[in-house]
């Protein structure tokens, strides 16, 4: 009875995928990394508190092009720098941000729970965000729930009106949410600023198209995107930012498909990570 040789087949995929994988990648590493704006997402989160005056400035001090930052309106209509809707995650506080006055809010630790060495530090308002850095480095203003908290878009468009009239330059200040009817409101009253719609879902180009008139860039999760949809989105005059990178190889993906900005909780000028980039798809640090 003749036996059977085993089959070389599996080793021969398993060979030819690698090789595969290896042309592919030294494909892409060979291609030129697009420059990019950075931006701190929430401010420099990686190595200060979220949203905080002491992320800001680290930001700043890192090199990054915007800090980005969220907005809710406290119980007296005032512009409060914050994420969630309620203070128990970042501060040592509790309570809903919409029931506390921003005397209150002025109160709270919001910076201890990150590391002992932030003790004390505030839950900033937007006007003193834009006093402080606002001519130090550009401001990307995410608009949390507006269609929840009534009046917050006028309040936020009367707010950078003043400062735009202050001298702060337009050119300066973003501003994005997920809500593109108050996206529009805003764009209406400030027509000056640079104006982005967030999206965490594949959307078809169409209903982009008709976004733009009201929205400069589109603000994407990362896995969402693709060199394709970069090139359609562009061709409609759309910027596109990704969010939120965390890690070093993440970067050369993003600038190799194209986008125009990168939020990030840390800054990246390191070229020592263009390697990391090409074993990233095998390794996935």
């Amino acid at each position: 009875m003749l036996k059977t040789l085993p089959s070389k087949r599996p080793f021969l995929s398993f060979i030819l995928l690698g090789l595969w994988l290896v042309i592919t990648n030294t494909i892409n590493f060979l291609q030129p990394l697009q420059p990019f704006t950075s931006i701190a997402h929430r401010g420099a989160s990686l190595y200060a508190p979220e949203n905080t005056m002491a992320s800001f400035q680290k930001a700043l001090e890192l090199g990054f092009d915007y800090i980005e930052l969220d907005v809710r309106l406290s119980k007296d209509q005032q512009l409060v720098v914050i994420h969630d809707d309620d203070v128990r995650r970042t501060t040592d506080g509790i309570g809903a941000i919409g029931d506390l006055t921003v005397k209150e809010l002025k109160m709270l630790d919001a910076g201890s729970w990150f590391s002992p060495d932030f003790r004390d530090e505030r839950i900033p308002l937007l006007d003193e965000v834009l006093l402080q850095f606002g001519r130090k480095i550009g401001i990307l203003i995410d608009v949390k729930s507006p269609e929840t908290q009534p009046g917050l878009v006028e309040i936020l468009s009367n707010l950078l009106t003043y400062h735009i009239e202050g001298g702060l330059d337009p050119d300066s200040l973003k501003v994005q949410t997920f809500n593109f009817n108050e996206l529009k409101k805003i764009k209406e009253h400030v027509p000056a600023i640079g104006t982005g719609l967030l999206l965490n879902k594949p959307l078809d180009m169409l209903k982009l198209a008709s976004y733009r008139p009201y929205a400069s860039f589109l603000s994407i999760h990362h896995q969402l995107l693709s060199k394709e949809f970069i090139k359609k989105a562009q061709l409609l005059g759309f910027d596109i930012f990704s969010w939120t990178i965390k890690k070093q190889y993440q970067f050369t993906m993003m600038q190799r498909i194209g986008v125009h900005g990168i939020i990030s909780d840390e800054e990246y000028r390191k070229s020592e990570y263009r390697f990391t980039s090409f074993i990233s798809p095998i390794i996935k640090e």
